[in-house]
This record gives structure tokens, sequence and C-alpha cells, in this order.
């Protein structure tokens, strides 16, 4: 795209990512929780109450895409819809099987890559294009879900005192997400919309951002994991030890990152994206801080402790909007990225300090190895080179 038609995607999909969690309620975030709590054909009542909302806020985005005289509201108002139903699923997938949530993750992406790659050499560069693609990854994502739960349920058939029942519940988890999310795209909304920074700063920071995300795969992978875990019980040594393997390997993460960053840059995007690599260099700094969050949160979610969760992270998302204002009109890009960082640091060890006092855990235990668990851990490398072995013969 360019960094200027890349700046202005980062603020449409900014706004987009705002209007989908908040349109979502967090109806689905209860889910594991009624899951847990052996809720009667919970999967089904769940996904009617998802498509009834995917149909009305349909015909709400059709009128509002008419009635406003803005692309950037138009494009949102259409793509919203897909967005929630989308997010919705690939929720329920992570609960319900995680290993095809990731089937459906690898298939939107690689789907992603080879349009991108068609359109780069057959299309103009418009932002409309850019747009497309965020559709596709969504409607790969509600297809291969639904396939994969078959079943498609009546809307009509939704039980509306059960979603008055969640909606309390949901409500918190939304204000929880819609928290969450603003940790991560305050910033690209104050520099666009409130101190008007141009839009090729701001496609500088989204690639520098998109860099520094490749460090949560290795958090997210457990987050993922440990959603459908936590969902049974509290799972307290298996969050731990995820904290222990986690911090070793996105070490490693973070340190190829910061080696290929810009040899990354110049053969993705080209040279005029250079900027964008103090960028990821800061941002890398958040990576391990906010990975504590990421992995400890599953647990206060699977428990139904909202209260604490939503207020742990609220401060940091205070933090991070106080920074913005004092940072932004001094250092531009490179003040959203020290702001992020500052609010990734307070979010992970709030969460962190958290958890070791609640379980009665020691700081050593969230980084070393005892011999039992490197015994453990040395049997399942074992297992999975002999597995591959096998693999390899065949």
């Amino acid at each position: 795209l360019g960094p200027q038609l890349k700046g202005e995607l980062g603020r449409i999909s900014s706004l987009l990512s705002i209007v989908a969690v908040t349109a979502n309620f967090g109806l689905y975030q209860p889910y594991p929780y009624y899951k847990r709590q052996g809720e009667p054909d919970v999967l089904n009542q769940f996904l009617r109450i998802f498509l009834l909302q995917f149909i009305v806020y349909t015909v709400i985005g059709v009128i509002g895409a008419v009635c406003f005289h803005s692309f950037e509201l138009t494009a949102v108002c259409l793509l919203a819809p897909i967005q929630v139903l989308a997010n919705q699923l690939s929720f329920m997938m992570m609960v319900e099987d995680v290993k095809f949530k990731n089937a459906i993750f690898f298939t939107a992406r690689i789907t992603n890559t080879v349009i991108t790659i068609l359109a780069f050499y057959t299309m103009d560069r418009t932002i409309l294009v850019a747009l497309a693609l965020i559709v596709v990854g969504d409607v790969i994502t509600v297809v291969m879900a639904l396939m994969r739960m078959k079943r498609m349920p009546n809307p009509m058939k939704a039980d509306l005192r059960f979603a008055a029942k969640i909606v309390p519940f949901g409500f918190v988890s939304m204000i929880t997400t819609l928290m969450l999310t603003l940790n991560y795209r305050v910033d690209t909304l104050m520099m666009g919309y409130l101190y008007h920074i141009p839009d090729t700063e701001i496609g500088f920071y989204s690639l520098g951002v998109s860099l520094s995300e490749y460090g949560w795969l290795i958090p997210d992978a457990f987050r993922e994991v440990l959603f459908s875990r936590t969902a049974k019980d509290d799972a307290i040594e298996e969050v731990t030890m995820s904290m222990k393997v986690n911090f070793y390997l996105t070490l490693l993460m973070i340190l190829g990152i910061l080696v290929l960053g810009r040899p990354v840059i110049r053969i993705l995007a080209g040279a005029e994206y250079l900027p964008a690599y103090p960028v990821t260099v800061m941002l890398i700094a958040g990576i391990i801080p906010m990975s504590y969050f990421k992995i400890i949160g599953t647990l206060l979610l699977a428990q139904g402790k909202k209260g604490v969760y939503l207020g742990m992270l609220s401060a940091s998302v205070l933090v991070n909007i106080l920074c913005n204002m004092l940072t932004i009109p001094l250092w531009g890009k490179m003040g959203a990225a020290v702001a992020s960082v500052v609010s990734y640091a307070v979010a992970g060890f709030v969460f962190l300090g958290y958890y070791l006092r609640t379980y009665g855990i020691p700081l050593s235990a969230v980084f070393v190895f005892s011999p039992a668990e490197k015994a453990k851990l040395m049997r399942k490398l074992g297992a999975v080179k002999r597995k591959l072995g096998k693999k390899k013969n065949l």
C-alpha cells in the first residue's frame, strides 16, 4: 500500500476494532464459564444468539452505510457485522478445539497472503483492496468454524431469556475486551484523530507494530491452549510452567526480530519503510511483561473473576492514554511506542504480582526449572523427536 495508505488503513482498522468489540457486547466471553458449569445445550444456545446478532447488525450496518457521508464510517458499518461474528466463532473454537482454531488461523492467513500477492501484481493500490482482504479472513473464519461444529442452528429460535441472563456477564466482558483493544489501538486512534499525525508516519508505526507482534506468537500460543485447559480447572502448574517456557522462547523470538528486523523490512515492505524499525525495537521491550498478562488472564477469565481482570487492565489503559497525551506531541510515532511499552509493563507486572501473591508462588518459579520439570521437558522433547523420526522414515 505504501506508508500513506497503510496509515489510512491503520486508522480505519483501529476504529473498526473498537466498534466490533462494542457491538459484540462480550457475549462470547461467558462461554467457557457456562461450559465449565455444565449448562445444557450450551453450544447451540450461544450460536443462535451470535447468528441473530449478525442478522441485526447487518441490517443496521447497511442503513448506517447509506446514511453516513464518510468513507471511513461506511467501511466500518459494512465490515463490523462479519467481524463481530468471526471474533465470536474464533473464540468458541479456541475453547472447543484449539488445534482446529489454529488450522482456521493458518488457512485465513495463507489465503490472505495469496490474494495479496495476486492483488499486488494485478490491481491498483487502493484502500478498497486492503479492506477486502480483511473481509476474506473473517469469512474464512466463519465458514470453517461452522463447518467444524457441523451445525447451523436457527437464529430465530435464540433463547432471549438466556441472552438476558448472560448480558450482565457479557457487558463486563465487553468493557474488558474494549479496554484490551484500546490498550493496543488507542495510540493509532490518538495519532490519527486527536493529534492529526500524517498518515505516512502512522503507516511507519503500523508496520513497526506488525513486526513487533511476531513476538506475541509464543505467548499467544500458550494463551490459546490454556483457554481450553482452564475451562476445566485452574491448572496452576500448567500456567506457571507456560510462563517459564514462554519467557525463554520469547527471548529467542525477540533476538530474532532485533537481528532480522531491517532485512525483513527491506524484503517485505521496501526501503521506504525502514523508519519503522526504531518503532519495532521500542515495542519489543513490552513483549515479555505483556505475555504475563496474556497467560494469567486466561485463568482469571475462566474463573469468572471479571472485576479483578478489568480493574488491573483498566489501570494499564489509563496509563497508556496519559502517556500518549504526553509523548505523542513530543516524539510522534516514537512517543506512541514509548507509551505502549509503559502500559504493557504496568499490565504485565500487575497481573504477575497478583498471581504470585494469590497462589503463594515464589518469583523464582516463573524463571527457574526444577529438576523434575527439566526431566519432564526432556521426556516430551524426546517423544517429539521420536515421532518426527518415525514420520521421516515413513
